[in-house]
């Protein structure tokens, strides 16, 4: 089965609008940061993905959008979205409590949780 990926363009899309729905200021703070987040889940080794699961590769998303730090603001936000469309472009319903997002999230930018643990987290609620 193929594995769509979200292009550079469309995750400035997906900043633009969480900026535009709940404020902040649209920027990028660093364009590398942001490439080398977005690359992320898509890389290989003698013909591998590093991450080698669907959930893993979403992980990476969330994990290094909001760790790197590529936007000026909205970097939690945009990288949770760039996450749960993945996983719905590549046909997996993701399924949470909002609370329980916020606190997931906000501990990935606290660095209490892992990319192993997102990628458990998001199988679990996943369909």
């Amino acid at each position: 089965m193929k594995t769509y990926f979200l292009s550079y363009e469309q995750i400035l899309f997906i900043h633009k609008n969480q900026i535009k729905n709940y404020g902040g200021i649209y920027s990028i703070r660093d364009k590398n940061l942001l490439k080398s987040a977005i690359a992320q889940p898509k890389i290989t080794f003698k013909g591998k993905y590093l991450h080698p699961n669907i959930f893993q590769m979403a992980a990476a998303y969330l994990f290094h959008i909001v760790n790197n730090h590529p936007f000026i603001d909205g970097n939690k936000r945009t990288g949770l979205v760039a996450a749960l469309i993945f996983l719905e472009i590549n046909n997996i319903v993701f399924k949470e409590s909002n609370e329980k997002v916020e606190k997931n999230v906000l501990k990935i930018a606290q660095g209490k949780m892992d990319k192993n643990e997102i990628a458990i987290w998001l199988k679990s609620r996943s369909k």
